[in-house]
């Protein structure tokens, strides 16, 4: 039996209307977006079909989604959206991807989400690959509102190829920060929420841990056989990307593309508690989230623990108490708290060398051990800080000859720069 049969002969899969099939044997390339309440789909759809095309054959599924309580407005909206894209699609009857559009009507509240219409999409793309016998494929995470460069396709088809070993590659995002539609407070906003998210990665990575990755919803590809080896994506309401992604880096190899970027749009949004329009949203509200972020104070902290994992493998539990005392306060606390020192030693029981220990020594202390004491921080005193300060601060030393005055715009664009962002 196939690793695709078995995933599938496991699920509960809710009730869908097929509008368009969309299968086609040999199509091994499947962008998979989820869209609730959307006004404009169909300028998501042209941007795909306007790439260049790759050499596999590609399936667009989309999963237009709502609940059993979702509003009258939004149903109709929804309604509109399918009638748009089945006009679209007879329009572009060549164009070089074939188009699934699904409909998942009245999933239950308690689940229904970015989530769950992701994964019904990733899921249907399982389908279709153990429909026409195939043993690969790529699943690629996009959204209902975002557009691509041109060489999305071949980008992420060129990755998997020299890369065989990749599990899932991330796509460069750029938020269109300079559009002349945005009022200057969304300007703004957008800028700070793209600052605070490239902020918070290179402070991860700055302070040792090595799987310090952006978890865009829309900007990441992953390969079908390791999604089903990790069980597939959640049904999170939100978070279902970081929680995904961070499952993934388990795996081993991925990578990141830099020749090709997602552009998500800059734009109010209820649909989800947090995210991109969500965060938009809570700034226009007058909402000072988006002034303060974690400060570099408490990221450095980790270091001692992150920059030499081997240490708990090479020495002793009495150097390990010795270590412990010079730490933060608050990291001692919190370590003692999580039960951190036993695990790893038993994990260091376990290993039979230090390569081996430092590997799982970050799947123990990982991207969720982090953020859980970051919450646990924040409150503190030093905790958090001016998002602009501490940006400038952990920038002047990624790049000691960064001004000192440096504007929110700019700074953005260095981080882009260090990320290796390409914006055309």
């Amino acid at each position: 039996m196939s690793i695709f049969k078995t995933y599938l002969e496991r699920l509960q899969t809710p009730a869908v209307v097929v509008h368009l099939p969309g299968a086609a044997e040999g199509n091994t390339l499947f962008v998979t977006i989820p869209c609730y309440d959307e006004p404009d789909l169909v300028s998501s759809l042209q941007s795909l079909a306007d790439c260049t095309p790759p050499t596999f054959g590609v399936t667009v599924v989309v999963v237009v989604n709502s609940s059993d309580q979702s509003s009258t407005e939004v149903l109709k909206k929804n309604q509109q959206t399918i009638q748009d894209v089945l006009e679209w699609q007879q329009s572009h009857q060549r164009t070089f991807f074939r188009l699934s559009l699904l409909q998942a009507p009245s999933l239950p509240s308690k689940w229904a989400g970015v989530g769950w219409a992701r994964k019904i999409a990733m899921d249907e793309a399982i389908r279709q690959l153990d429909m026409w016998g195939s043993e690969e494929g790529i699943l690629a995470a996009f959204d209902a509102d975002s557009l691509v460069s041109k060489n999305y396709f071949t980008a992420i088809e060129a990755a998997f190829k020299r890369n065989p070993g990749y599990h899932f590659v991330n796509l460069q995002f750029c938020h269109p920060v300079d559009d002349p539609g945005l009022t200057d407070s969304l300007r703004e906003g957008i800028i700070r929420y793209e600052l605070y998210l490239r902020y918070l990665r290179n402070a991860m990575h700055w302070c040792g841990y090595p799987h310090a990755i952006h978890t865009v919803g829309s900007s990441f590809a992953v390969r079908a056989t390791s999604y089903v080896k990790q069980g597939g994506m959640n049904r999170r309401q939100a978070g279902e990307d970081f929680h995904f992604l961070h499952k993934m880096v388990l795996l081993g190899d991925y990578g990141v593309i830099r020749d090709a970027t997602v552009f998500p749009a800059a734009r109010i949004s209820h649909r989800v508690p947090f995210g991109t329009g969500a965060a938009l949203k809570r700034w226009e509200e007058g909402d000072l989230e988006l002034q303060f972020v974690y400060s570099l104070r408490i990221f450095a902290a980790l270091q001692p623990l992150f920059l030499d994992p081997g240490f708990f493998y090479n020495k002793e539990s009495g150097q390990w108490a010795e270590k412990m005392e010079i730490l933060d306060p608050w990291l001692q606390e919190y370590v003692t708290s999580t039960g951190t020192l036993p695990r790893l030693m038993e994990l260091k029981r376990n290993c039979a060398d230090v390569k081996t220990f430092t590997k799982r020594f970050y799947h123990l202390m990982n991207a969720f051990w982090i953020i859980q004491y970051l919450n646990i921080c924040e409150s503190t005193t030093g905790g958090k800080g001016d998002l602009l300060q501490e940006a400038l601060q952990l920038l002047k030393i990624l790049r000691p000859d960064t001004p000192a005055e440096i504007s929110a715009r700019e700074m953005l664009e260095e981080y882009r720069r260090i990320d290796g962002t390409n914006r055309t």
